[in-house]
């Protein structure tokens, strides 16, 4: 949606939104998860104005003080001065900021598999695994105790409730929509989670934080992985995790030609083709990697196209399909929905069968199942 009648009108309809939706009503209490950044303290500000009895919550989540973390810096998120600007925002609004020391559920439900993952020769996501064990769960848990019936958080997507239950939406804007990094959502979180900036694109919610009068209107985006200072191979050497070599291994052509070597299979992804360190007469692709054998497998940019995939660790946001399933998938936060067909096979796993090939299929990345706008659900995509 789009307000063209200025900056007061658009406050006063984001707050009529917060006070007519389905589910809490002013004076509810609803715990705020506060990065620090604007879409979250936009978030935060909104419903306590609108009336709503608001808890504002950082996440303590690693600490910055010690060797192989992320140093301040800007374009990070959860740094020192994030906790700094979401307590500001807390203070000027008139609401309690408290911050959570979650750093050890932290390391054993994100770090350790993202260094596993990388080890097993896959391209882990770790802000989907933040969401699931950290943002939602472990919020959603801390939610009960502080007597919060909600969690709210600022990403950009939609929550929908009809006769069947509750249903996880694109973002009104889909240029920012986040739904892909949500698809581990069930009933249960589903029915007391918020977002409040669903119908808001983000010049949008930097006019609200305007309006609101808040500090950080301009403050840059958060990227990167947060807890890496660098690179994500240079993080994985620094903290003593590579695997202890006798030799570089070799970078191996799929015609069995070996084209040179390489220092740790880790420092590759599938789908890579700058740095790959060999020269050939036509550009390399890296197709897979192999960490029993040490080997970078590299081909031709065709090498890469695969018609189907299998998933673990499935979930569904609504149930599990009853038979073969039509929709739409997609295999990168950044990538284009595909058509497909997908195979529920019990055990936490499906087959994903795809119409037209899809280019690096990448194991450890997300698959994410759509119907229309709405999230069906998604697992993590095992080697093959």
């Amino acid at each position: 949606m789009t307000i063209d009648n200025g900056p007061s009108l658009l406050l006063e309809h984001a707050l009529a939104c917060l006070r007519v939706q389905d589910g809490p009503r002013p004076g509810d209490r609803i715990l705020a998860a506060m990065s620090g950044g604007i879409d979250s303290s936009v978030m935060a500000a909104l419903l306590h104005r609108a009336g709503f009895d608001v808890v504002g919550v950082s996440m303590q989540l690693f600490d910055k003080t010690r060797g192989g973390t992320v140093p301040e810096a800007e374009g990070k998120c959860c740094t020192l001065d994030d906790f700094q600007d979401a307590r500001r925002v807390a203070f000027q609004s008139g609401f309690p900021h408290y911050v959570l020391d979650l750093e050890h559920r932290f390391r054993e439900t994100v770090i350790e598999p993202f260094l596993a993952g990388y080890l097993r020769g896959e391209t882990p996501s770790p802000c989907i695994r933040c969401n699931q064990h950290l943002k939602f769960r472990a919020l959603l848990d801390r939610a009960k105790e502080m007597g919060c019936a909600y969690v709210a958080t600022g990403h950009y997507a939609r929550v929908a409730r009809d006769g069947r239950g509750y249903h996880l939406l694109k973002a009104a804007d889909a240029a920012k929509d986040q739904s892909y990094f949500l698809f581990t959502h069930d009933q249960a979180s589903l029915a007391r989670t918020l977002f409040p900036l669903a119908g808001f694109s983000k010049p949008e919610v930097r006019q609200l934080a305007r309006d609101l009068g808040l500090h950080l209107a301009e403050k840059p985006e958060s990227q990167e992985i947060c807890f890496i200072p660098g690179r994500y191979d240079g993080y994985i050497e620094d903290v003593g995790r590579a695997p202890v070599q006798a030799g570089p291994g070799p970078i191996r052509h799929l015609d069995g030609r070996v084209l040179g070597s390489h220092g740790g299979y880790w420092r590759f992804t599938v789908g890579q083709r700058k740095g790959i360190g060999v020269a050939f007469a036509t550009p390399l692709f890296v197709v897979r990697v192999d960490p029993a054998t040490d080997t970078v497998w590299v081909g031709a940019e065709e090498d890469l196209l695969g018609r189907e995939l299998t998933a673990r660790e499935t979930s569904w946001c609504l149930e599990p399909p009853a038979g073969p399933l039509p929709c739409k998938v997609k295999i990168r936060s950044r990538g284009s929905e595909a058509e497909a067909v997908v195979h529920d096979l019990g055990d936490g796993r499906a087959r994903v069968d795809f119409r037209i090939p899809q280019r690096a299929i990448a194991p450890g990345q997300a698959v994410v199942f759509y119907a229309e706008d709405e999230v069906l659900g998604g697992g993590w995509i095992e080697a093959n």
